[in-house]
């Protein structure tokens, strides 16, 4: 080149040689060099993401996971209402919205500056006490008619009482139901035919209370009288608890008052405040050993008489003798009061489950109030004797005054070594209603918390969504769920929680049919549908209480459908009864055949049929334990012949199996039951069973599930707090991701 020279001057030579198409050798130039010829090789991979600054993305130029997106233009949506409109209402509202704003401003100044003592509820803190008076604070106009004074002759109960109280609770249960007086017959069962429980009752007797002025607080009673009130199961029954309620205590003297007709607003106001919402703590279940043991004499045995149930064998025989060498007298059947009863089904497996086929044997038991009730069943748990523990659990908090222990046995253990064992038992001077043997060792559950590895708080990344955790699980788009217990309350918001972090395919099995929409549209709530279909002609209660209900259902799941299919979720739904093995195992087999693959499962089949044991009917017990178990056991049963290779199954159980719950005996005893199977399943095939039992959850606008607003005021009365919904589904996604135990408890109290 004209000006260059030597070593440059040639290389830059060859380099325009070569742009020009001349083929250039340039080979010897790297010979004997430690040097490549770039030519040849294999161009380098495509970076896997990019970054360009302030955003991360993949090859594709799709966002990473969890990772920061540029801002998102939001739709515009004009608040404005369009077309005519109620200038009074819209007015009233304003002047509402408005006054709530002042109110909670004034409420924080004040929790700022210190109210002053003796501060006149409704003064604000600058206002003189006569500025107060003259100007009273504005309130909503209500339509006041007086009322007759209450006298010392209507405090007392004379012969006509009965009539007009009876008269006034069928005026509140018309009221609170929208039926007419003369649909409620005086002895009509509310609970079963009008779908009014305890807690409904209890607010129908205060309300009686109150209108009568008898000075009976029913939110105040105890536990003795609120289960005589939860007993009072018809109209008649509730008035004369009321005037037996009077005739143990002087009725209060109301002072002469003027009554306001309280419109719907007034109502609302009026409600009892709702319990505390809160993230849920968890707890792992594990044997502890028991330490310090106090025991009775072994002459508290003599002269008692045993109940011995369950098959004969070694075992019966072995507790036998040993029972009669302490002086005890051994009968087979029941006749007449019994100082204890042992069970020993759960040791000798047949061809029925010990639950529930042995509730008509506890239950009489239990009527003829024993010292002891104790039942034993294998150290490692069976199939068998699947649910005894939630069941103990509940009597011990049921009786009192009775000793109900599940005893935990080495079933192969010598039968003398396992009699010594359940007699000691007997010897021990404590409550603890499941118990496991060892040796001589004792062992009890308990329930610690302890929370996730640190990776599970941070795993959400920053929009906490769950994003991370459904990438852990390897779920995405193509991934199939299926959500066994209904399209309703949390199994809904479960669903939910899969579709927003995931984008899943979803298969919801619940047994509420899908409605015809055409049916009753303009009847927008249970009041309205009652009185729809009272015009259409029905006639009786309970007929007129089912249709409401499942019509209410209806709309539920077609509304978690519509919901979940706005997140960008293929979702459909099969009504099927989980009792029923054989459309169980069709409805499985469907949808592992169509989509050729099932990821996941979360059983959350259930229903509530609470009532004492004392109480309670055995078909009852029956509905409620079948729909828990019996379904579950049809799950894995078509899991396992179709060979569905899964990355894991969630069993939804509830605390009262962990716990125990007055009125639930069967709940428990069912949810226990599931954490069981769902284990002994596990261990068979592998898989990853995961069982969740849940505290209560606080209902949404849209999924309410089985906490009711009157649940929800007995909660508050307990003082229970319930699970923050969205909490809940983030702790079920992070467990699912992160957790590595086999049991666990989410709850946002004690129980």
């Amino acid at each position: 080149m004209p000006g260059q020279g030597g070593l440059r001057g040639f290389l830059s030579s060859l380099a325009q040689l070569a742009v020009a198409g001349v083929h250039i050798d340039i080979g010897w130039l790297f010979a004997g060099r430690d040097a490549l010829d770039v030519t040849d090789l294999t161009p380098p991979r495509r970076p896997g993401w990019t970054v360009d600054g302030h955003l991360v993305r993949t090859a594709d130029g799709d966002f990473i996971p969890s990772g920061l997106v540029p801002a998102r233009r939001i739709k515009e949506t004009t608040l404005t209402q369009s077309g005519p409109a109620d200038s009074d209402a819209l007015l009233t509202d304003f002047l509402r919205t408005s006054r709530e704003m002042v109110a909670a401003q004034r409420d924080v100044l004040l929790a700022y500056l210190g109210t002053p003592a003796g501060q006149p509820a409704g003064q604000l803190v600058w206002q003189p006490a006569a500025q107060s008076a003259a100007q009273p604070a504005i309130a909503p106009v209500q339509h006041a008619t007086p009322a007759r004074p209450a006298t010392a002759a209507q405090s007392t109960v004379d012969d006509e009482a009965p009539v007009d109280v009876l008269g006034t609770v069928l005026q509140i249960i018309s009221e609170r139901t929208g039926y007419p007086t003369d649909m409620i017959e005086l002895d009509l069962d509310l609970e079963a035919d009008l779908s009014i429980d305890s807690i409904k009752r209890t607010e129908i007797a205060g309300e009686l209370a109150t209108r009568l002025g008898a000075g009976v607080d029913a939110t105040a009673l105890d536990d003795a009288a609120l289960e005589d009130l939860a007993n009072a199961r018809t109209a008649r029954a509730i008035a004369d608890w009321l005037l037996n309620r009077l005739g143990e205590q002087p009725p209060a003297v109301a002072e002469p008052a003027v009554a306001a007709e309280p419109g719907p607003a007034a109502v609302a106001a009026a409600e009892v405040s709702v319990p505390a919402v809160a993230a849920p703590k968890r707890l792992v279940p594990q044997w502890t050993l028991i330490e310090d043991v106090a025991t009775f004499a072994d002459n508290v045995l003599a002269e008692t008489t045993f109940l011995l149930l369950g098959e004969g064998g070694p075992i019966a025989d072995a507790v036998r003798d040993l029972l009669v060498s302490r002086g005890s007298s051994i009968i087979t059947e029941q006749s007449g009061p019994v100082d204890g009863v042992i069970h020993l089904g759960g040791l000798t497996p047949g061809d029925e489950e010990l639950l529930p086929e042995a509730m008509p044997a506890i239950q009489a038991a239990l009527h003829a109030s024993p010292r002891w009730l104790v039942a034993a069943y294998p150290t490692e748990g069976s199939d068998h004797s699947a649910g005894v523990r939630g069941l103990f659990r509940t009597i011990e908090r049921e009786y009192p005054g009775l000793t109900a222990k599940a005893i935990a046995v080495n079933p192969v253990a010598p039968p003398a070594e396992i009699a010594k064992q359940l007699v000691a038992e007997l010897l021990t001077d404590d409550r603890i209603p499941v118990v496991r043997r060892v040796g001589g060792a004792r062992y009890q559950l308990t329930s610690a918390e302890e929370p996730l590895p640190l990776l599970a708080t941070i795993g959400a990344g920053p929009a906490g969504d769950g994003v991370a955790e459904m990438a852990a699980l390897g779920l995405d788009r193509d991934s199939v769920v299926v959500l066994i217990g209904g399209a309703r309350g949390i199994t809904a918001q479960a669903a939910v929680a899969f579709a927003a972090a995931s984008h899943c395919r979803l298969e919801l099995i619940g047994r509420t049919p899908l409605p015809n929409e055409a049916v009753l549209a303009d009847a927008a709530d249970k009041r309205a549908l009652r009185a729809a279909l009272i015009a259409q002609g029905l006639s009786a209660p309970a007929e007129i209480e089912q249709a409401a209900a499942g019509i209410l259902a209806g709309r539920e799941v077609v509304a978690t459908l519509a919901e979940l299919r706005e997140l960008g979720a293929a979702a459909d739904y099969h009504a099927v009864d989980v009792r029923d093995e054989e459309a169980m195992h069709q409805v499985i087999k469907e949808i592992y055949t169509h989509h050729g693959r099932i990821d996941g499962i979360v059983y959350a089949a259930g229903v509530i049929e609470d009532r004492l044991l004392a109480d309670k009917d055995v078909e009852s017990f029956r509905r409620v334990f079948a729909t828990k178990v019996d379904g579950a056991r049809s799950m894995f049963a078509a899991i396992d012949e179709l060979r569905i290779k899964l990355r894991f199954v969630v069993l939804f159980g509830s605390v009262a199996a962990v716990w125990g719950n007055r009125g639930q005996a069967d709940y428990a005893a069912a949810n226990d039951a599931l954490e069981t199977i769902g284990q002994l399943w596990a261990e068979r095939s592998g898989a990853r069973c995961l069982t969740v039992h849940w505290g209560p959850w606080a209902p949404t606008g849209r999924h309410g599930g089985m906490v009711s607003p009157e649940l929800q005021q007995e909660f508050t009365r307990r003082g229970v707090a319930l699970i923050d919904p969205e909490e809940g589904t983030g702790s079920l996604l992070r467990e699912l991701a992160w957790g590595s135990d086999p049991v666990v408890a989410y709850t946002a109290s004690g129980w």
